[in-house]
């Protein structure tokens, strides 16, 4: 990913290296939701990952994929959280980690494609406006999660988190394509 003044931020996460977030999440049951993200905990099968970071005005907006040994790992993480996501529906969340929330989850509505991977989207709200929004994206043996803050009052409008989301299954689906042909 290249920031508008065209440098790369891009890293790879390698277990060894990074360090987990301390916290948790009430109700225990929505964790999940937010393991990858708030408390930058790797999802258990993840094998390896790479991720970026922008900060944009008074939002920021992370964007990293974790690579699983295969498409049955991969498929067990996001069937993992599409269940908890159910779960989680219209309750209330309390985020006891940095950036500390309380607030209500609800799920965002996607219009995705036929040819679009499996996606979900959820979102934060806090009392005063602020959101932390969470959108997953599972490709082949991937799994990417792009987690936006958002300090701003209103309504959340997934346009852009979804261009950002299609973009990233573009690039993908070319790299898969090179190694096909090869």
């Amino acid at each position: 990913m290249v920031r508008h003044d065209g440098t790369n931020e891009a890293s790879v996460i390698d277990r060894r290296w990074s360090s987990e977030q301390d916290g948790y999440i009430l109700p225990a049951a929505c964790e999940p939701l937010f393991e990858a993200t708030v408390l930058n905990r790797a999802p258990r099968e993840a094998l390896d990952g790479v991720g970026t970071f922008w900060d944009i005005d008074r939002s920021s907006v992370s964007l990293f994929t974790y690579r699983f040994p295969d498409l049955a790992s991969a498929d067990r993480e996001y069937q993992r959280l599409t269940a908890v996501v159910d779960n989680c529906r219209e309750v209330p969340v309390q985020v006891h980690a940095r950036p500390a929330s309380r607030g209500m989850l609800t799920i965002t509505p996607l219009i995705l494609d036929s040819n679009a991977p499996p996606q979900i989207a959820y979102v934060l709200t806090t009392n005063d406006g602020t959101k932390l929004v969470v959108h997953v994206l599972a490709f082949n043996n991937t799994i990417s999660w792009q987690f936006r803050y958002e300090p701003v009052a209103g309504a959340y409008l997934p346009l852009t988190a979804q261009r950002v989301m299609d973009s990233l299954t573009d690039q993908m689906r070319a790299v898969q394509d090179l190694m096909v042909s090869r």
